[in-house]
């Protein structure tokens, strides 16, 4: 969610890419949320890399109206979504599939693609390594929620 004017938008659409394992997080974005006082369901991923435990794919930090917990100090992959940088050949990006992209505006969109920039090779790559998630049952929902997002097989 870019701002509370998008929270319709996302509740309507019931959150789906919050539902999809949700976000990595950088260590610095990980220590931020445990500082702000909120639940650690981290585990480390790779080095400065962290992932959340979730229930059958579903972000722990969506509450139960499909809005962000976290909304504040959300991690890069959901400040910027749905925009993602694209690492393949020269510089690009690649936008979901997601309600919120069609009624954002021009400026808003090129915000997030900013937004992406920040966001590294590494943090990517460890975003889309289906590896990470050890419960099959979850594996499984969570790629084909992933699916419908379109635009993902531009990320691999």
């Amino acid at each position: 969610m870019k701002s509370n004017k998008f929270l319709e938008v996302c509740q309507k659409c019931k959150a789906t890419c919050c539902k999809v394992g949700g976000p990595n997080f950088t260590q610095k974005e990980k220590d931020t949320v445990i500082n702000e006082g909120y639940k650690d369901y981290f585990f480390k991923v790779r080095p400065g890399i962290y992932e959340l435990r979730s229930k059958r794919g579903k972000c722990p930090y969506l509450k139960k109206d499909n809005s962000c917990e976290i909304h504040k100090i959300k991690p890069i992959l959901c400040v910027c979504h749905p925009v993602f940088p694209n690492f393949k050949g020269k510089k690009g990006y690649s936008i979901i599939e997601c309600p919120l992209a069609k009624v954002m505006s021009e400026k808003e969109i090129n915000k997030c693609k900013k937004d992406a920039d920040k966001v590294s090779k590494r943090l990517m790559e460890a975003a889309l390594d289906w590896g990470t998630i050890k419960n099959k049952k979850d594996r499984e929902i969570i790629e084909k929620r992933f699916k419908k997002l379109g635009a993902i097989e531009d990320l691999k």
